[in-house]
């Protein structure tokens, strides 16, 4: 899959390994996102390339979407990360990449998109809003999925679980 983000002259691919470095160094330098080892990001352009999708402008890469179907939800993107450039943000980026993916060739597959998100992460929530009013569907965000004490001493907050769907 190579699409042309025709507003914004973005080129939207699957990633391939060779890309994970290139997503560390995005969610490194946003300050704001759960930095993974490289190697994670090598495995999810690898293992859920097909899931997943990364964004370039001229050669630079400008975002990236990781997302994989859980082996018991068939029907179900989840979606891991969302990462966009400061230098790209204000651009839709985000929401132009998760609905290409809905819409691309796992649209047969995919009926729901889930992803796990903070109260106080208020640009993830309307980012997933914002998507679902794109995809034309409804969403639901009120469930804790994973609490506090999941995550130990960290100070890391519950997370809630957004669903999109049904998708049609």
């Amino acid at each position: 899959m190579v699409v042309m983000d025709k507003e914004n002259k973005f080129k939207l691919k699957k990633p391939v390994p060779s890309d994970g470095k290139l997503i560390w160094e995005l969610v490194k330098n946003s300050k704001s996102l759960d930095l993974n080892s490289i190697y994670h990001y090598v495995l999810m352009a690898d293992h859920f390339n097909e899931s997943s999708i990364a964004a370039f402008k001229d050669n630079e890469l400008a975002g990236f979407v990781t997302a994989y179907f859980p082996p018991i939800k068939h029907q179900t993107l989840f979606v891991w990360q969302v990462g966009v450039s400061k230098k790209f943000q204000g651009r839709n980026l985000g929401k132009t990449m998760i609905t290409t993916l809905a819409k691309s060739q796992l649209s047969q597959k995919v009926k729901y998109l889930h992803a796990t998100i903070t109260t106080s992460n208020k640009a993830s929530i309307a980012l997933f809003k914002s998507t679902a009013k794109s995809l034309d569907s409804n969403y639901k965000f009120d469930e804790i999925i994973y609490p506090k004490d999941f995550f130990g001493e960290t100070g890391h907050e519950p997370e809630k679980l957004f669903q999109i769907g049904p998708i049609n």
